[in-house]
């Protein structure tokens, strides 16, 4: 019962409009964001630079900190991002001139004619400018003192800004050597063997359009019954609800799968075709390994959100329930765009190629994050078959159609 019905569905999925402009969307993405793959070739001597990295150095990240902080507070605005977003917050004159005394207490700076001396030096150089300001802290500030500064002001700004504990190391770019980009290289090649790392940013950029897609379709295919006035006939079917709504579930989560599997056969090819070229050996199932461990639990969620609150509901609440859910968790998760920092976000980014220390030493992290969404499809999928239970005898029913018609009939 559980397979004919599953091959019904998917033949009906894919007789769906909703499910190829869902393909459509995703493909558009995929070419727009990733397109042509430029995989990272092997650093050469002499080159004019080399990238850019995040520095563990405390006093990297005191001194660019500390020079973002004199510029704005120099400009007189400051920038946040609150939920992802720039907001430009000038504070009142008593923070302003409190954010003026941590400057002086961190910086030795007291005038403003320093702070614009040391930006033209910076910058009026007439070469691009890879950095920003960086201004040394006063001898003797220690590194705790500075983080509960720079978290005051944080405060004051209101939150979301580079001053906040989580953010202060973003703030430690600083220029790659060629031992540096070497040494990057060779962990993709060796330890990531080339795809481990283009699978992750694949993955990064999949990942946010998997979150929300599937549960149009979900919905979708939840309201065609009620369209077609189907409830009373799938009410009295012999198969059971637990049948129904799992192969349901089931067959979108294969028709949703495909076409990403699909798509992941171009940066594979491209990985394919370098790796030859360099003479290296890949990891030809990454992307299918990353697919299902990392995307599969996106997917799962957001179909089962469509799901329940479909068959709950009988509307498209779940558009909007999963909507909110997917601009707070895409906007919330902008700090850890560079991998490292998944935590329990519903969109975990990995926007790079690199970062394979990050994300092996962070694993675990990750792997517990999507557990816990698998897990959390799976209870709401069981909430819609007992719903989808209860409506079958005629209770829970909005509407009260199921219930009335099929007390009508067996009156007759």
């Amino acid at each position: 019962m559980f397979c004919s019905l599953f091959a019904k569905e998917c033949r009906q999925t894919v007789r769906s409009l909703i499910y190829w402009l869902t393909v459509i969307v995703l493909t558009l993405f995929f070419f727009s964001q990733l397109g042509e793959l430029e995989i990272t070739g092997k650093p050469a001597k002499g080159q004019e630079e080399y990238g850019m990295k995040y520095s563990d150095d405390k006093q990297v990240i005191m001194k660019n900190t500390l020079g973002s902080l004199a510029e704005e507070y120099y400009r007189g605005t400051y920038s946040t991002y609150p939920i992802g977003f720039h907001k430009s917050v000038k504070p009142s004159k008593e923070e302003n001139k409190r954010i003026g005394e941590i400057v002086k207490e961190t910086t030795g700076i007291t005038d403003m004619t320093v702070i614009e001396d040391l930006m033209a030096e910076h910058y009026n150089t007439g070469d691009v400018i890879m950095t920003g300001l960086s201004v040394p802290p006063v001898k003797g500030l220690s590194y705790e003192r500075f983080q509960k500064l720079m978290q005051e002001v944080d405060d004051m700004l209101g939150g979301g800004s580079s001053y906040g504990a989580e953010m202060l190391k973003s703030n430690a770019m600083e220029p790659m050597t060629y031992e540096d980009a070497m040494e990057e290289y060779n962990t993709l090649v060796e330890k990531d063997h080339l795809t481990g790392g283009y699978a992750r940013l694949f993955c990064d950029y999949m990942g946010i359009m998997l979150s929300i897609l599937p549960v149009f379709l979900a919905v979708t295919r939840g309201l065609r019954d009620r369209r077609a006035q189907m409830q009373e006939l799938i009410a009295v079917r012999k198969a059971s609800s637990a049948v129904i709504i799992a192969s349901r579930y089931a067959a979108m989560l294969v028709m949703l799968m495909v076409p990403v599997l699909i798509l992941s056969c171009f940066p594979l090819a491209e990985c394919m075709s370098y790796a030859a070229e360099a003479g290296i050996s890949i990891d030809h199932f990454a992307f299918v390994k990353y697919s299902f461990g990392w995307l599969l639990p996106s997917v799962m969620t957001a179909a089962a959100v469509g799901l329940v609150l479909t068959v709950l509901t009988d509307t498209a609440l779940g558009v909007l329930v999963q909507g909110v859910w997917w601009f707070l968790s895409i906007f919330s998760s902008m700090s850890g765009m560079d991998g490292g920092k998944y935590g329990w976000s519903f969109v975990p980014r990995h926007n790079t190629a690199g970062n394979y220390a990050g994300f092996h030493d962070n694993f675990a992290q990750l792997a517990a994050n999507r557990a816990l969404y698998a897990a959390v499809s799976v209870v709401l999928v069981l909430a819609a078959i007992w719903i989808y239970a209860k409506k079958r005898r005629g209770k829970m029913d909005i509407h009260g159609k199921i219930s009335a018609n099929r007390k009508n009939k067996s009156k007759a």
